[in-house]
This record gives structure tokens, sequence and C-alpha cells, in this order.
């Protein structure tokens, strides 16, 4: 059956009968500024009663609207902030590839599949890289990018420094994951990383920053590769599972954390560190149906957490 429309009062009405504390001015003005379903089903799942056997769902009693906008509000802070840092993470990961792969591969004629790790597994993924180079800087010209056109017209060619700028974060991931092992291994030693450990943080921080970009609901966000347990998972002493995996910073918000740590200066990871603090002390302070520790347990986050800046 096709969803019927309801007024505001109506979306009201209906929460209220599911046990959601939800009255006055204010709460009508939170349900008609956002997105209905964005605010209520992106962010009741911590506040519903599971122990309730009923054909509907129930709130935990005592649950107020405010809580879940609270947590809404928090999110989209948590990805205002994320954004931030991935953005400075990824435009030094441009520089750094365009230099790199310039400084070998000159920036006239350096999209060749030669230029590549082109074994026969890795050829129609590089064939597809390269189409997809061409794809955006023919969409550029079209858009007369006054950057793009300047070399068209001037040199007839587009230099690697410039190209990095017009592709998405997954595309240049995506690049580095198909460079020869020596390019990846010198393009990595500009952060400390080693190869398989970047593919899988260029890959996942993409990912995040799309979350971010595109306004999706963040804090419960789990990624599609996890990373390796390193030395920051045993100093903060992050559990195992019988089977030796961690059962947190792995593939969760936390995981990005740690990623992010790798790759910033200490000082502004420092200043993250304390900004996310700050966000979660302004949470804790909006909700009482549920602990701060609940919403910190969906985002991976360890009970020691803010240890990750001394460690």
């Amino acid at each position: 059956m096709d969803k019927v429309f309801m007024t505001t009062n109506a979306q009201m009405r209906l929460l209220r009968s599911r046990g959601l504390q939800v009255s006055g001015h204010y709460a009508k003005q939170i349900i008609e500024k956002e997105n209905y379903y964005n605010l209520i089903n992106g962010y009741k799942p911590l506040f519903l009663d599971r122990t309730y056997q009923g054909q509907d769902e129930k709130y935990k009693a005592g649950t107020d609207l405010k809580e879940l906008y609270s947590l809404f509000i928090f999110d989209r802070e948590l990805r205002t902030l994320f954004l931030r840092n991935i953005l400075e993470i990824e435009n030094n990961v441009r520089s750094v590839i365009a230099h790199d792969f310039s400084k070998k591969y000159g920036h006239a004629n350096y999209l060749k599949i030669e230029n590549f790790d082109n074994n026969q597994a890795n050829l129609s993924e590089i064939a597809d890289l390269i189409s997809i180079f061409h794809r955006e800087t023919a969409n550029q010209i079209r858009k007369k990018n006054p950057m793009i056109m300047h070399y068209v017209v001037k040199y007839s060619y587009i230099p690697p420094w410039v190209i990095v700028n017009i592709t998405t974060f997954g595309t240049l991931s995506k690049f580095y994951s198909l460079l020869k092992q020596k390019d990846q291994n010198d393009i990595g030693r500009h952060f400390g990383i080693m190869p398989h450990n970047m593919k899988i943080y260029l890959k996942n921080l993409a990912l995040a920053r799309n979350w971010c970009a595109h306004d999706e609901r963040f804090f419960d966000q789990r990624t599609k590769s996890q990373i390796a347990s390193n030395a920051i998972h045993n100093n903060l002493g992050i559990p195992t599972t019988r089977s030796g995996q961690r059962t947190m910073g792995k593939d969760d918000i936390f995981s990005i954390v740690i990623i992010i740590k790798q790759m910033i200066p200490k000082r502004a990871f420092n200043r993250f560190i304390f900004s996310l603090k700050a966000l979660i002390n302004q949470l804790s302070g909006n909700i009482h149906t549920i602990s701060v520790n609940e919403v910190l347990a969906e985002l991976g986050f360890p009970s020691n957490w803010m240890q990750i800046k001394d460690v």
C-alpha cells in the first residue's frame, strides 16, 4: 500500500501514540523544518523500547522529541567536523600524488597504461580509470572551467596537478590503488603509511567524505573494508573477540578517527579531538532517556577514546 500524506499535526499525534513526548510550537517547528523521515526514522532506534511486544513500535518511557533532535543535530555537526579534516587530508593526498606522478611520468602525455601496475588483472580497471579522466576533462571543457580551458587552449594538455583536482576522492583512491608498487610506496612514505593500509584508508575516507557531504546519517555508519589492527588499537587496549578480531576501531566511525590521526599533524588532530569532545559533552547534556555511552558505542568509541591523542 502506498504511503498516505500526513499533516504535521497528524505526524505529531502518531508519535504521541507511540509514547514520544511531542508538545508545543517548538516541536511542530522541528518536524516542519527537518525532513520527518530523516529525523524520526533516522534517529529513533536508540530510543525505542526493545521489550515492547505490540504490533507497532514504542518509545522508551519519557523520551522527548527534543532528544531525537539533539542526536540529529549532533550527527550534523559531527559530519561537519569530520568533513573539514577529511578535506585537509584529501588536499594533501592530491598534491602528493600529482607531484610524484608528474615527476616520474611527465606532465603532457602521462595517462598511459604502462604508467600503472598494468598486470593482466588490472588492465580493464586502468582503462576505465583513464576513461574517467577523459570524460571528466570533457565535462569541464563543456562547463568552460577557466583553469581547464587555459591549459587546453594554450598547451593542448592538462597536467597531473590540475587533473587530480577535477576528480572525485573516490577516483583518486582508485588512481592510487592502480599505481605501480614503487609509486605506492613513495606516496605512502609521505604519510608514513604502508601501501596495503593506504589503499583501505583512502577508500574509507572517500566513503566517509560522501556520507558527510551528502548529509547522510553518519554516527552509526560502517565501512565496507576494515582497517588493519595497529599500535593505536593496542595502546588503547581495544578488546578482541574469540577469533582475535578487534571489537572497535575497524569499520566504524572510530576507525575513521584512527585514520585521521595518522594523516594529519598532531596539533591539528588534537584540535579535532577537543572539538569532538565538546560535541559529545553537549549531546550528553541534551539527552536523558539514553546514555551518551550508547551513542559512543554506535560510533565504535572505546571508553578511553580521548587517550588516542597521546598514543
